[in-house]
């Protein structure tokens, strides 16, 4: 069985973070499930939300704004961002804001890396590079880890289901 464990890297007093993961799935198709609105919304809510988008113009030079809602409906968070980079199916570069901060401003450079793998599957490297430590630290301690595990695994179903529909 591969290796499905997150790494999350943080390392005290930086800016920065790693997240890092692998996934049973061709480069291009991860790669597709990360850029494409209608894969986005099946997976990247975790702990049974929903993920709406409110703007999706996802390509170079373009923008997006999505939010995760609860089973009520009720808006649990809000995310926006421009994008810098679509270079498929290798790599991302975008911004992201969470938008219920009080003050704007508390951006976060991301490059997203879809490395190759033997045996069709890919690596993904997330580098985040946050304005401050504290905002570094704030995301830490936000328990993102454990939503992005929750949202990684649910991709992995996706995946799973897929290749069980092809075989």
């Amino acid at each position: 069985m591969e290796n499905h464990e997150m790494k999350f890297i943080a390392e005290k007093g930086k800016q920065e973070l790693f997240i890092i993961r692998e996934f049973d799935a061709p480069r291009d198709r991860v790669f597709n499930a990360f850029t494409n609105q209608d894969m986005l919304s099946k997976f990247f809510a975790p702990f049974g939300n929903t993920m709406h988008f409110n703007h999706f113009d996802y390509r170079t030079n373009g923008n997006y704004s999505w939010s995760n809602k609860d089973a009520k409906g009720n808006t649990l968070c809000t995310f926006a961002g421009t994008v810098h980079e679509v270079h498929a199916p290798e790599r991302i570069i975008q911004t992201s804001e969470f938008m219920e901060l009080p003050e704007r401003g508390h951006v976060v450079m991301e490059r997203m890396d879809f490395e190759a793998l033997p045996g069709n599957r890919t690596k993904l490297v997330i580098h985040d590079v946050c304005l401050s430590v504290a905002d570094r630290d704030a995301m830490v301690d936000s328990g993102m880890d454990r939503g992005l595990i929750d949202i990684f695994n649910q991709l992995d179903s996706i995946f799973s289901k897929e290749e069980h529909q092809i075989a």
